[in-house]
């Protein structure tokens, strides 16, 4: 089995990032993806994206406005499971390709549609392109840069976020034909992808509970006791470390030289404020401590000491990084210009299900004579007399024995989902607990028991709960689940047909497998702090988006394919997939040459205001504006908006080809013509004129997003009240399946809520489940009051 998408047909359709990185994920995984092309292929047919993103594909021309394009288009469709389009509702009814025509015609046909902003609400006709989201949402305001003003976000976080959750809506909605016996429509946006990266920073509670400061002299952590920036050493290179293991905090203090002035707390670190003093040496003096050693001296101190910390990178020097060499995840990819590309490659590692390393991404059109071979596998028909669901993951049983916020993400996606997701806690319970939202972005939805798995006791519990579950989802370091009963060996033994999927911080083995992991350090290392700092710069503190997420949404992903693996060969495995391979898979649009040289998708400018002279800011007369013109037509539109129809005349840009030839003297004359105009002329001009922009928004959206009705009406925003946090909003369903939805379970449990239900529902009896509570399930007094 070449992966465990064998046999799945999708019909590719869309354009732009979000839905071609989604497609890559599924043929990377073994899933034939049919590229349908419009005729020579789009402005981007050579880009090193291209390359990227539609490796292992097939090409298919076809010109949707033409009926024998369209007939193309029918009979593929015919042969396939899943078709994803992002013309949005309106355009793809008017090319014939709606989800209601195809539905009819197809009911077993599962339809994904990627979108700026979804098909409706008040957003749905604005142009959806990410870096206008970001400026209309106030991302480029939130992300911290080198300058003053909205930044240019050189790190796509959005597009990511959105891949991975329309891989999940795609994958969700075929677990749920397999029941069902029909398809059904899958709604994702760049809106919901960003909403999906938010939901790990922003809320509203009514105690006003946060990890973050988000204004006074202490932005960022405040006088929490953790620190998480990059450093420059004495050789000027740079590292980041993080204090949120336990006792890391005072370790890392005395091995600057403040161990003195430094308190010992007994217990959680963070639950103790900084004094004054402390909050002093933490955000003024630490620094400069740092420049006392070079980076390789202080990254052996630390490891040895058990602290986390890793260097910072460029893209490209992760290639080398002696852990990404041990897991072989990049690959060479043959390529007509360079020879060779080095990219990074399918990231999810399988006992049984292997994929096969993707192919380059064809030439447009190379499949044309082809189409009679597109044809669906038996494998993925519904199953016969299969238990009908409600939620695509409806009868899932998945046991959490995550700490911290990644995996614990992924299994609340999950949850949200449908599954039934149960969290296993120490009696302390989770270290992330005190960070509020943190710990509600990652364990919403999820029932939970507290459980001394030191014991023999508590891990015979354990090992019931195993017998009866589907998944079970953990993060130790290696070594540590088989030494408290959990290794897989040990599991599968009580339950072959589990899916064991395991999502430690480097991977099972390896020189850094050992190491801490903790989010921002892995994006550090891959380097998305210098890919946001732009060219030349040093590297920002952090971009929007980290490994937790991505590692999240990545699990959530891993997950759903064995779990289809499993439905199609009835077999379960152990799958694994690190923090550090999802960071390196939302770096897939930077390659290497044979040498290590650079082959990046795109490059943010050194003064962070975009990519190209089309894609990017621009200071105008009271303000900014961003812009996105891709396209012959659409650079005509903007020279008619600006009323200089001349630039469409003149020879160094009539072509994409000329005007990235002569981007430094197109760039000047665009910022001398928006310089003599207000944004708000700009943008009346430009979008009366069809050309996509908006201006930035000099603050976060977030919060006012949080009480929009539309937003609530949707179920992107969700409201409960909490026992701990009173009243509150969060991000809520980011997947829009139009069948089998997802649903709000409610917000994150108490310490041990559950651990009786629980016990209950194992047959243990009454007197059997008094006597567990007292002992393997009994928390500590002052978690006790708490819960």
């Amino acid at each position: 089995m070449a992966g465990p998408l064998d046999g799945l047909v999708v019909i590719d359709a869309s354009w732009g990032m979000p839905a071609a990185l989604a497609t890559m994920m599924l043929a990377d995984y073994g899933a034939r993806v049919v590229k349908l092309e419009r005729p020579g292929g789009g402005i981007d047919a050579d880009s090193v994206l291209r390359r990227t993103t539609d490796r292992g594909k097939w090409s298919v021309e076809a010109d949707l406005r033409t009926p024998e394009g369209r007939a193309v288009a029918e009979q593929l469709v015919a042969g396939a499971d899943v078709f994803v389009e992002s013309f949005g509702a309106g355009r793809a009814d008017a090319l014939g390709i709606g989800y209601g025509q195809w539905h009819e015609m197809f009911p077993e046909l599962v339809y994904c549609s990627v979108t700026g902003y979804g098909n409706d609400g008040p957003l749905a006709g604005r142009p959806g392109y990410e870096a206008l989201l970001n400026a209309r949402l106030g991302q480029m305001a939130e992300q911290q840069g080198h300058r003053e003003g909205p930044v240019f976000m050189g790190h796509p976080t959005v597009s990511y976020g959105t891949a991975f959750i329309t891989t999940i809506g795609i994958l969700a909605a075929l677990r749920a034909r397999k029941h069902n016996g029909t398809g059904q429509k899958v709604d994702t946006s760049l809106l919901d992808g960003m909403l999906a990266i938010s939901s790990m920073n922003w809320w509203w509670n009514e105690q006003d509970i946060s990890y973050l400061a988000r204004s006074g002299n202490q932005k960022g952590f405040g006088n929490k006791r953790l620190i998480t920036d990059p450093f420059q050493c004495a050789d000027g290179k740079w590292l980041i470390p993080h204090t949120g293991g336990p006792g890391s905090y005072k370790r890392m203090m005395d091995l600057l030289g403040f161990g003195a002035q430094t308190q010992t707390i007994s217990g959680p670190e963070m639950a103790v404020p900084l004094d004054e003093v402390e909050l002093d040496i933490a955000r003024n003096k630490v620094p400069e401590a740092f420049r006392s050693r070079p980076r390789d001296e202080w990254l052996e101190l630390f490891h040895a000491a058990d602290i986390a910390a890793l260097p910072v990178l460029h893209p490209e020097e992760t290639f080398a990084d002696d852990q990404v060499r041990f897991a072989e995840v990049a690959i060479d990819v043959p390529d007509d210009e360079h020879g060779t590309l080095r990219q990074i490659g399918p990231v999810i590692r399988f006992e049984k299900s292997v994929p096969a390393t993707p192919g380059p991404a064809p030439r447009v059109g190379a499949h044309n004579e082809r189409v009679d071979e597109v044809a669906r596998s038996p494998l993925w028909a519904p199953a016969p007399n299969a238990t009908a669901v409600t939620t695509p993951l409806q009868g899932v049983k998945i046991l959490d024995f995550s700490s911290y916020f990644a995996t614990g993400f992924g299994a609340r996606l999950l949850a949200d989902l449908g599954a039934d997701v149960i969290k296993v806690e120490p009696l302390v319970g989770d270290q992330m607990r005190p960070l509020g939202d943190l710990f509600e972005g990652a364990n919403r939805g999820k029932r939970t028991i507290a459980l001394d798995l030191r014991t023999p006791e508590g891990q015979r519990i354990a090992h019931r709960l195993v017998a009866e579950s589907d998944v079970v989802m953990q993060n130790y370091r290696p070594g540590k689940a088989e030494k408290i009963g959990l290794g897989y060996e040990q599991l599968k033994a009580l339950n072959p047909d589990l899916v064991y999927a395991y999502l430690p911080g480097f991977g099972s083995a390896g020189p850094k497998s050992t190491l801490k992991s903790f989010a921002p350090l892995v994006s550090g290392l891959v380097g998305l702090n210098f890919e946001g700092a732009g060219e030349g710069n040093p590297p920002i503190r952090r971009v929007i988006g980290n490994e937790d997420l991505y590692n999240g949404f990545l699990g959530a992903v891993t997950v759903l394919l064995a779990l289809h693996h499993r439905a199609n060969t009835g077999a379960g495995q152990y799958v694994e997939s690190p923090q550090l391979h999802s960071s390196l898979f939302v770096i897939s649009e930077h390659a290497a040459g044979p040498d290590g040289t650079a082959v990046p998708a795109h490059r943010l400018d050194s003064e962070q205001m975009g990519l190209s002279p089309l894609y990017r800011l621009y200071r105008t007369a009271d303000g900014w504006i961003a812009l996105a013109v891709f396209g012959d037509a659409a650079f005509g539109r903007l020279g008619a908006a600006l009323s200089r129809p001349d630039l469409a005349a003149d020879p160094r840009f009539t072509t994409t080809a000329g005007r990235t030839a002569n981007a430094n003297a197109l760039a000047e004359l665009l910022a001398a013509r928006f310089a003599e105009l207000k944004s708000a002329e700009a943008f009346e001009v430009l979008d009366g004129n069809r050309v996509p922009a908006e201006i930035p928004l000099d603050y976060p959206i977030m919060p006012e997003l949080l009480w929009e009705e539309w937003a609530l009406d949707s179920q992107r925003i969700v409201e409960h009240h909490h026992p701990e946090y009173g009243w509150s909003r969060e991000v809520g369903m980011v997947i829009h399946l139009s069948d089998t939805p997802g649903r709000f379970k409610g917000g994150s449990p108490r310490l041990g809520e559950h651990s009786a239900e629980i016990l209950d529902g194992l047959g243990y009896s009454p007197d059997e489940v008094a006597a567990l509570m007292a002992t393997v399930c009994k928390l500590p007094t002052a978690a006790a009051k708490e819960s």
